[in-house]
């Protein structure tokens, strides 16, 4: 069982989506948290899908990745 969790980035939106499905956010804090099967789901389908030949609207992003970004993140 993948337990792993994700985020979505919408690059047609420049956002996070939020929980449920709901809309998008630009502040990390209030994005939806998904299972992967969800993530790779809502992906696969977004807009006009995946396709090799351009730019996903869609990008699913490890919680625990971005979480580790955040830690690296320059203090100034």
């Amino acid at each position: 069982m993948d337990d792993l969790k994700y985020l979505i980035w919408s690059n047609e939106h420049n956002a996070w989506w939020r929980s449920k499905e709901a809309g998008y956010t630009y502040q990390i804090e209030f994005a939806g948290v998904y299972s992967r099967e969800e993530t790779i789901n809502i992906c696969a389908t977004a807009r006009d899908g995946i396709r090799k030949d351009r730019t996903p609207t869609e990008i699913p992003v490890l919680l625990n990745d971005i979480e580790e970004l955040y830690q690296k993140e320059k203090i100034t």
